[in-house]
């Protein structure tokens, strides 16, 4: 399964060069905190990326959980495509990898997974250099088996299957 993300990030940075081809080259840095809402929990997050032109290459770090069934972890690399969708705000599609720590992740159980990481979200001023807000839905599709151990109050822990994030770019 990992080679079909690796070919997937190919053809995503491929088919938007391709498309660039006949506007200039556009570069952006993405340093941004997120808030986020998923089947698991609340969280927060960190994120680290560069735009070139319609590719939105990025490294992600979100935590969260505790209200619901479980805490989580999660450390992904992904990519994106941007398509223009007004004069101030993208259509952001793409997918990522990553590794998904749930549980009870600062005790135990705790349990790891490997994830791609399907997402689609819309981009607010994209291309400002600061101030650019992002929301988005995320989904954490399992590579492997996801185990079920059971915690301290005997309920089955559980991964996330969505998020919901709301990314702000300083």
């Amino acid at each position: 399964m990992p080679r079909v993300a690796a070919a997937a990030l190919v053809l995503l940075i491929a088919s938007a060069a391709r498309a660039a081809e006949d506007q200039p080259v556009v570069v952006r840095h993405l340093l941004g905190l997120s808030v986020s809402g998923s089947d698991s929990g609340y969280g927060l997050g960190a994120q680290l990326g560069i735009r070139l032109s319609r590719v939105l290459l990025r490294v992600t770090l979100d935590v969260g959980g505790g209200t619901w069934r479980s805490d989580y972890l999660a450390l992904t690399f992904r990519g994106d495509w941007l398509r223009p969708i007004s004069e101030g705000s993208a259509l952001v599609a793409g997918i990522g990898i990553g590794e998904l720590s749930y549980g009870s992740i600062f005790d135990d159980p705790a349990k790891e997974v490997a994830v791609l990481t399907p997402e689609i979200a819309v981009l607010f001023g994209r291309d400002r250099l600061f101030g650019r807000i992002m929301a988005g839905l995320t989904g954490f599709v399992p590579l492997g088996p996801v185990a079920h151990p059971l915690d301290k109050r005997g309920q089955p822990i559980s991964p996330p299957h969505v998020m919901a994030t709301l990314l702000f770019s300083l």
